[in-house]
């Protein structure tokens, strides 16, 4: 659970930097390091506790949508925990594409560090 929380944390940090930086719209902005910081966490809690429960209740949303809900329900959180955190702002395709990137990166760090 550890691991995964970190891999959580982490990948939330690095989509909020990248799509923060892509764009000259500023999808994704921040006021400071220590906003970012809790955006992590805050991100990382929600994906850790709240998120298996939501995936499991959207199940078969998910299914007629082929997975397409999927990607709704994790823009989402990722919108959640922007509103959550003070300093922080994501525009609806900042949270889009920040989710996108968030799971990738999560998924390639827990790759990495596997909890076996």
């Amino acid at each position: 659970m550890i691991t995964r929380l970190f891999a959580y944390v982490v990948a939330a940090a690095l989509a909020a930097l990248a799509v923060g930086s892509i764009s000259e719209q500023r999808l994704v902005s921040y006021d400071d390091r220590g906003a970012l910081f809790t955006f992590a966490v805050v991100l990382g809690l929600i994906n850790a506790t709240i998120r298996p429960v939501l995936r499991v209740l959207t199940l078969p949303l998910t299914c007629l949508t082929f997975g397409l809900f999927a990607v709704v329900l994790n823009a989402a959180l990722f919108g959640l925990a922007a509103r959550l955190t003070p300093g922080m702002t994501a525009s609806l395709w900042g949270a889009l594409l920040g989710a996108v990137v968030a799971s990738i990166a999560s998924g390639v760090i827990y790759s990495v560090i596997d909890e076996r």
